[in-house]
């Protein structure tokens, strides 16, 4: 059990690590970033969904930016002009 534990651990600090020294906006002198990226990984079946879960997020807002739709019609999937149409609002 600890060895297939140890593994996943290991592939996502060699993940993390890699996005890290790949990311521009994090100095790479940061000291408290290096902390995280070594007490992380241990913790990956906490961590891993919320990271996932925060690249999603992330991803659907710069699309959303990307297309000119304010971001919560995009997550409510309805427009506010709708909405005070129907006097909802």
């Amino acid at each position: 059990m600890f060895i297939c534990y140890f593994m996943i651990a290991t592939a996502v600090f060699c993940l993390w690590f890699s996005l890290f020294l790949l990311d521009r906006t994090t100095p790479k002198n940061h000291f408290l970033s290096w902390i995280v990226l070594l007490i992380a990984p241990w913790f990956w079946p906490i961590v891993l969904p919320l990271s996932i879960k925060e690249l999603i997020v992330k991803a659907r807002s710069r699309r959303h930016r990307q297309n000119g739709i304010p971001l919560e019609e995009a997550i409510i999937g309805i427009r506010t002009t709708e909405l005070t149409e129907h006097k909802l609002i």
